[in-house]
């Protein structure tokens, strides 16, 4: 047996009406980027979501990007937790602002404590992450925080698709979020990106920066307000998308079930602790993560995958920012518990279309690997 750590999932009917408006596009019947099918995705994504706008790009990245240009952050700093994936950082630096790290809580999440204590005079506002999906309710903190000092609070909701706390979806608890659609996540378009956001003047000059800055004005096509770049989403991509949307609930349910049967059987065992949901979290279970105790993470890693054909899932994250080499000049602390379960978590394989047999094999064989000390 191989358990592999993706498998994006498309059924038979919706591969069928996937190429059947692919026929359409190519007719003629919409623009190749930029047309119906990515207008549609916008409206039906922000409806899912409970956001008054959406504007649809080509990566997570270039969402999150959008954003701070859209809040003219160039030239000041940007808090974010140390953790996070390396494209948060880029997204702010592209954007001409500065990236701050701030220290995680054990829900690794951005820690309040540690971003007051980052806060200087150049800083506008907080990028918080929803680490593996999951929303912590120190969010609420983070807009208190945001609300006293007159900061922007910015969601990198990347991972978080379907997430909520206290019923309010990932993405609705700051100015403005962005969500990506690569094939790790829950929903995939190939490529994709999107900003949601329920303010109408980042919603405008998202869609402009979007697209090389441009405004209309009259009959000129090519008149730029902003500094921007082609950022768009074909439509094909805006296409899988949409089909993908239609099937989010039922892709969360059954990471959800397949979540809680990794729960069921690993509790209690010797060399892990399980990673804690709130109770008010309905969490999509983008990662199942789990901590190791006294065991060496190299050797576990390789022993699934070379004993067991196992491979896990993409760490969040092995490398904390302030110890890559391109980012180093922005590291101004030590970062304690980031460092801690940066180096000490693994992720277990998780995505719709893993059998109850994968499944089985997979705990059957983590037991196995951490019953021999190592």
């Amino acid at each position: 047996m191989s358990i592999s750590k993706l498998r994006p999932f498309f059924d038979n009917d919706d591969i069928e009406n996937i190429l059947e408006n692919i026929r359409d596009i190519l007719n003629g019947n919409s623009n190749l980027t930029m047309g119906k099918y990515g207008e549609r995705f916008e409206e039906e994504f922000a409806k899912y979501n409970g956001n008054t706008y959406a504007v649809a790009c080509n990566s997570g990245t270039s969402a999150l990007e959008i954003i701070c240009r859209s809040l003219d952050l160039s030239g000041y700093e940007v808090i974010i937790p140390s953790n996070t994936f390396i494209a948060t950082a880029n997204a702010i630096i592209g954007a001409g602002a500065k990236p701050v790290f701030a220290d995680i809580g054990y829900d690794m999440s951005l820690d309040p404590k540690s971003v007051l204590e980052n806060i200087t005079k150049r800083t506008k506002a907080i990028m918080t992450v929803h680490i593996g999906g999951y929303v912590s309710p120190t969010i609420y903190e983070l807009q208190e925080i945001c609300n006293t000092r007159n900061l922007f609070l910015i969601e990198d909701a990347a991972q978080a698709h379907g997430t909520s706390l206290d019923g309010q979806k990932a993405g609705t608890f700051g100015i403005a979020a962005g969500f990506s659609f690569f094939p790790t996540k829950i929903i995939t378009c190939g490529e994709g990106g999107i900003i949601v956001t329920n303010d109408e003047k980042i919603y405008e000059k998202s869609g402009s920066i979007r697209q090389f800055g441009k405004v209309g004005r009259g009959i000129y096509q090519n008149y730029s307000e902003y500094l921007g770049y082609n950022w768009r989403l074909p439509e094909i991509s805006a296409l899988l998308g949409i089909f993908q949307l239609k099937k989010i609930t039922t892709f969360i349910k059954r990471r959800k079930e397949i979540g809680k049967q990794y729960t069921k059987y690993l509790t209690d065992i010797d060399g892990i602790d399980l990673f804690e949901i709130a109770d008010n979290v309905d969490f999509n279970y983008f990662k199942y993560i789990l901590f190791l105790n006294n065991r060496n993470r190299s050797e576990l890693h390789l022993k699934l995958k070379n004993n067991f054909k196992i491979e896990l899932s993409g760490y969040v994250y092995e490398i904390p920012l302030h110890k890559q080499p391109v980012l180093k000049i922005y590291a101004n602390g030590d970062y304690p518990i980031s460092n801690a379960l940066c180096e000490s978590h693994i992720c277990l394989p998780l995505y719709y279309n893993l059998k109850d047999s994968d499944l089985v094999y997979i705990i059957d064989s983590l037991k196995e690997s951490l019953s021999d000390k190592f």
